[in-house]
């Protein structure tokens, strides 16, 4: 009980020494930390903010990290006038520094982030506190997702296997997880990681869950208590086709020696095939030479034939384009 108490003490007096930000209030420590990165976000993010206040587990802290914005969006945040939520300004540098400085001026022990265009269930916290006070073992939870596409209002859950457990493998395989504001992670697992990779601007969410994964267990929340917003705006991370292209191509890089021990040849292969395949969409010649080289390099089968592979990619896609015809005909 008394390391139990020290521990409580140095936490408290940490949190209250490090939290100098002239536009952040006193803070008190908060079991949870909810960090969400924000940029020109005025006009959306109250949604995001009352979905946060609104929950039913009420220990926690919202830490807003405006990523340069030109609007108003520090007058939205302090109209709230609530002292659990701590506004943070920093020059324009992306998501993933900005995700990487609301962890550093956090005190919560668990690290819950929400993107500033998402949205919460009530019980969203208290059901991902059930899973980490259930199990110590638990560094990172994860929270099933709707995802709905505006403005039209449609509805979809993705389909994917409900990974829990020490099942890096596996998420390797299935290359992904879930988005970044349906996961939550222990400090001291983010701080062992090293956080958010600041060289994606697309695929951070996928690298954050491999890596997580890798270094701990994980488990779920097989209820649906994140709203995951996508529309057709043209500033969108995701919407750049070069952009998710080479961060795609940057990732299975990255991760290629764990995916080659664990999941095999075959199944890098495919990762860069996928990757090729954009590339090739775009007529970007310099990714599709950097992906046949990365082969070269890195299949040691002698059975593995760039040309075949690159065939195979061209006759599926023609396959696709005469199925499309067909239907378009029809």
């Amino acid at each position: 009980m008394q390391q139990k108490h020290n521990t409580q003490y140095f936490l408290k007096n940490w949190c209250i020494v490090n939290n100098t930000n002239k536009n952040m209030n006193k803070t008190i420590p908060s079991l949870f930390s909810v960090v969400i990165p924000a940029y020109n976000r005025a006009n959306i993010i109250k949604r995001t903010i009352d979905s946060v206040l609104s929950q039913t587990f009420k220990d926690y802290e919202i830490i807003i990290i405006d990523d340069g914005s030109s609007d108003n969006l520090k007058e939205i945040c302090d109209n709230y006038n609530n002292t659990k939520i701590k506004y943070i300004y920093q020059e324009n540098a992306g998501s993933n520094p900005a995700r990487n400085n609301g962890i550093k001026n956090s005190c919560g022990t668990f690290i819950s982030f929400l993107d500033s265009d998402d949205a919460w269930d009530c019980e969203y916290l208290s059901e991902v506190y059930k899973k980490f006070k259930n199990d110590e073992q638990v560094g990172a939870v994860w929270v099933k997702h709707l995802k709905i596409y505006l403005p039209g209002g449609k509805k979809k859950f993705k389909k994917c296997k409900k990974l829990r457990g020490y099942v890096y493998k596996e998420v390797l395989k299935q290359g992904f997880l879930v988005n970044s504001s349906s996961i939550t992670a222990r400090r001291s697992l983010l701080n062992d990681i090293g956080g958010w990779d600041n060289n994606l601007k697309a695929c951070q969410d996928d690298d954050i869950c491999f890596r997580l994964a890798k270094q701990s267990k994980i488990d779920y929340v097989d209820k649906a208590l994140s709203t995951f917003y996508i529309d057709d705006r043209i500033d969108r991370i995701s919407g750049s086709s070069s952009r998710r292209a080479w961060n795609s191509f940057y990732l299975w890089k990255k991760h290629a020696e764990d995916v080659l021990l664990l999941c095999g040849e075959k199944e890098l292969i495919k990762k860069i095939k996928s990757v090729y395949t954009r590339f090739f969409l775009i007529s970007d010649l310099e990714g599709i030479n950097q992906c046949e080289q990365f082969l070269k390099e890195n299949i040691k089968n002698s059975n593995f034939n760039i040309k075949a592979f690159r065939k195979n990619i061209y006759l599926s896609l023609l396959n696709v384009y005469l199925k499309l015809r067909k239907i378009i005909g029809k």
